[in-house]
């Protein structure tokens, strides 16, 4: 208590100044840093992270002396920098790209308009009678900004005859073989290359799209639509999972639940319902 209300006398306006701008800092790079890993697994590094510092501290405490317990946590943290780095790294780079170009308290996430996910429903079905492959990545959360600065930038409203056209392969369309990535209601990049999932428990029947997909999925909260060329079915993949074969009316109601204005976890109840109904 004596600490903080020594924080709170200031001898003059010159300390309140100093004061007040070093909070600004801490609390702009703590509110940029939980922005940039919101919505990608290394919220769930970071959840792990700060239990075992709780746990180093209490096996110090005098109530819970765990002398095996701390002596191990504490070689832990002599490198935990290193650790984290480690852990971290793609979040890191992305951190220090993205630095500075987008205001302090710029929101990443963005609800995606009825409107936008019809166009992207229509443009699917428009794929998959056609047989035309298709690979569609729709944000949420964590920013897909590292995907689409490898991508051919394009920023236009989302509409299903635009969809269709970049993935013809007619005509030599260098555009076809890559995704489309969907930000804040826009399409923003063509051409894209997502990461390829290293999952053992994917099925070795599923194409190159299908596991990019997945890959994506597993890094970001995103939605990742992907229309087979060989079959033609339509599937979603969010956050580790594929739902597969869809038609116009489940992959809507899908996509409704996954960008409804709830919280993660009443989206993640709603997903496991309609999975359940799916499998009924």
């Amino acid at each position: 208590m004596v600490g903080a209300l020594d924080i709170l006398q200031w001898r003059d306006g010159k300390e309140l100044i100093i004061d007040l701008i070093d909070f600004a800092i801490v609390y702009y790079v703590i509110h940029r840093t939980l922005l940039l890993i919101k919505g990608t697994r290394a919220v769930q590094i970071l959840i792990g992270l700060v239990v075992v510092v709780g746990v180093f501290l209490l096996s110090k405490n005098d109530f819970m002396t765990l002398t095996t317990t701390h002596w191990l946590i504490d070689k832990f943290i002599v490198n935990f920098i290193v650790i984290v780095v480690i852990l971290f790294q793609a979040d890191v780079r992305r951190a220090l790209a993205q630095f500075g170009r987008t205001s302090w308290f710029q929101a990443t996430r963005s609800i995606e308009e009825a409107p936008v996910l019809e166009e992207v429903i229509k443009a699917s079905v428009m794929l998959s009678q056609r047989k035309i492959g298709g690979l569609i990545a729709i944000e949420r959360n964590a920013t897909l900004n590292d995907i689409t600065e490898e991508g051919i930038r394009i920023d236009a409203a989302v509409s299903k005859d635009l969809l269709f056209s970049l993935f013809l392969p007619e005509h030599q369309n260098p555009l076809h073989d890559g995704a489309v990535v969907i930000q804040k209601g826009r399409i923003t990049a063509a051409g894209c290359f997502l990461p390829l999932t290293n999952s053992l428990k994917v099925e070795k029947t599923l194409g190159t799209r299908h596991r990019a997909a997945i890959g994506l999925s597993e890094d970001t909260d995103a939605a990742i639509i992907v229309v087979s060329e060989e079959t033609g079915t339509v599937s979603v993949a969010y956050k580790e999972a594929l739902y597969r074969e869809l038609d116009a009316n489940s992959m809507r109601d899908l996509l409704q639940r996954i960008f409804s204005p709830e919280d993660v976890e009443d989206s993640d109840t709603l997903l496991e319902r309609f999975r359940q109904e799916d499998e009924e």
